[in-house]
């Protein structure tokens, strides 16, 4: 196991290094918290370092994912163009959701993961929670251990998931089976909206790291470090 920067100094400080490779990365939070962003990143710092990353989108388009990237000061185009950044959409024209339509899914993906893992050594699937609504317990258990599978090959697979769309027991078996585990919420401090990630598991650095982080996002400069140090509460 390796260590990949993620390119902001102060972030890769607290995180004691930088995001372990290969592992399985969990990121859990509601809805706005920042997780598509902080994977984003993860999503740059692989590609720069020289890794080929597929994406799995539930809540984007291939264009809507890369002008996300963009507009927080991340180019994803030269790698999109020359192949090293690859975005399915997980998106069927006509289609509807149904309790059976999240389990089919849930197997087409890991299928799709297993068919492809020579053409790809980083996997982001954003998010996981459409995949699992109504998904029984032993068909999520059979996924989970497709993916450490993947990971024992040599890939870092990183999920997203809102918490509230999978039982407890789901939720404490992804957990455990992790290699690194992230919480992110909105915060508001001083009137400034802030986004805080806590870094409840993190395996395979060997930094001192932080158990919470302040992040902010901004359009100018991207995904920074908020010192509070520089916050008046």
């Amino acid at each position: 196991m390796s260590v990949v920067c993620l390119g902001i100094p102060e972030l890769d400080r607290d995180l004691g290094g930088g995001i372990p490779t290969p592992s399985l990365i969990l990121i859990e939070g509601g809805h706005g918290s920042g997780k598509t962003v902080f994977v984003q990143q993860i999503v740059y710092a692989m590609l720069k370092n020289k890794s080929r990353v597929y994406v799995v989108s539930s809540e984007a388009m291939t264009k809507e994912y890369l002008s996300k990237m963009e507009s927080v000061k991340l180019d994803p185009y030269s790698y999109y163009l020359y192949g090293y950044l690859k975005i399915y959409p997980l998106h069927v024209e006509g289609g509807r959701w149904s309790k059976s339509m999240s389990s089919v899914f849930l197997k087409v993906t890991a299928n799709f993961l297993e068919q492809k893992k020579q053409n790809y050594d980083t996997i982001v699937i954003d998010s996981l929670s459409v995949l699992t609504m109504d998904t029984p317990l032993y068909e999520f258990l059979t996924f989970i251990t497709r993916i450490k599978n993947l990971v024992s090959e040599g890939k870092t697979v990183v999920i997203t998931i809102h918490p509230e769309f999978l039982s407890q027991e789901s939720m404490m078996k992804l957990r455990a089976n992790s290699d690194a585990y992230f919480i992110l919420e909105n915060a508001c401090i001083s009137g400034i909206d802030v986004k805080l990630l806590k870094t409840v598991k993190l395996w395979g650095v060997k930094g001192e790291r932080k158990s919470s982080i302040t992040l902010a996002i901004n359009p100018q400069i991207g995904l920074r470090v908020m010192p509070l140090s520089g916050v008046r509460l």
